[in-house]
């Protein structure tokens, strides 16, 4: 691990989730670019070392071991996906990693929610069981510190920023940013075999 990734993990850890509405569009413009550089360097890496047919690296460090709250059988990920650290929460829905999805690191995939109408212990407990799938299509980026919320499906080769929070639909081959998640640019097609 990296100087910046430490610092970049560290910032996404203290930053958190109360002042991260706040802080997300300063450091964002500053941060954004740094982390994309290191993720790239990172999975450049990855995928020249194991190119064959094995795009997953054994783990051996905190940074590559995925967390799953719920039940895993509703979690489907494709072999030559890269997930890291990522979080799936499977509460309300299922998940579906397509192949060549890759993400950075401190990436939450959550299809979870509560019913805001309840109060109290109900609250803690109003829980949907489905409803809430969320689909990572082929060849998506998905940034270090990004948060998808269910339900949503972003489309084939788009890009999710560092720090962005995606509250819904990605079209395919267009890049998000922000929090919430905007379109930012629209990438050409990759070229046709």
């Amino acid at each position: 691990m990296t100087l910046l990734g430490d610092a970049v993990g560290l910032l996404g850890r203290v930053v958190g989730t109360v002042a991260r509405p706040v802080l997300a569009p300063l450091l964002a413009p500053l941060v954004t670019p740094l982390v994309e550089q290191e993720v790239s360097t990172q999975v450049s890496h990855v995928v020249s070392e194991h190119a064959a047919d094995a795009p997953h690296v054994p783990p051996n460090d905190l940074l590559e071991h995925a967390m799953v709250y719920g039940d895993r059988a509703k979690l489907h990920i494709d072999p030559t996906a890269v997930i890291n650290n990522a979080l799936f929460n499977l509460s309300s829905g299922e998940i579906t990693v397509e192949r060549y999805a890759f993400f950075g690191h401190n990436v939450s995939v959550l299809t979870g929610t509560h019913d805001i109408t309840t109060f109290d212990a109900e609250r803690q407990v109003a829980v949907p069981k489905s409803g809430r799938d969320i689909v990572i299509g082929r060849g998506v980026w998905v940034s270090s510190n990004a948060t998808v919320l269910g339900p949503c499906r972003i489309g084939e080769h788009a890009v999710v920023a560092a720090g962005a929070l995606v509250t819904g639909d990605v079209d395919p081959l267009t890049v998000v940013a922000g929090f919430p998640a905007k379109p930012v640019k629209k990438l050409d097609p990759p070229p046709a075999a």
